[in-house]
């Protein structure tokens, strides 16, 4: 298994011109994007809702989702991510 990272802009749905993009890691085998929850509250984003994930540690975490727009590679589009906090990684999910 090889480790790389993508080039991934993302942007508030309601606002546009909100947008910013970041070196994130790409993982296949995530269901979802992680972004830093302080960025997307920069660019306005704000959670819809929380889930409940098992880390590869086996903890139990919560964290909150939103949705919002992203490019990589070519590919636009709709996406909903989890907010990640302090100690997470920013990642590319598999949903991207």
């Amino acid at each position: 298994m090889s480790v790389f990272s993508a080039k991934l802009i993302v942007w508030n749905p309601t606002e546009p011109s909100r947008s910013e993009e970041i070196d994130v890691l790409v993982d296949t085998g995530a269901s979802y994007s992680w972004v830093s929850s302080s960025r997307l509250a920069g660019l306005g984003v704000r959670p819809t809702r929380r889930l409940i994930f098992r880390t590869i540690e086996g903890r139990t975490i919560e964290r909150e989702l939103a949705p919002v727009f992203v490019r990589v590679d070519g590919y636009t589009g709709g996406d909903t991510v989890v907010l990640a906090e302090p100690d997470d990684n920013e990642v590319l999910g598999r949903s991207s």
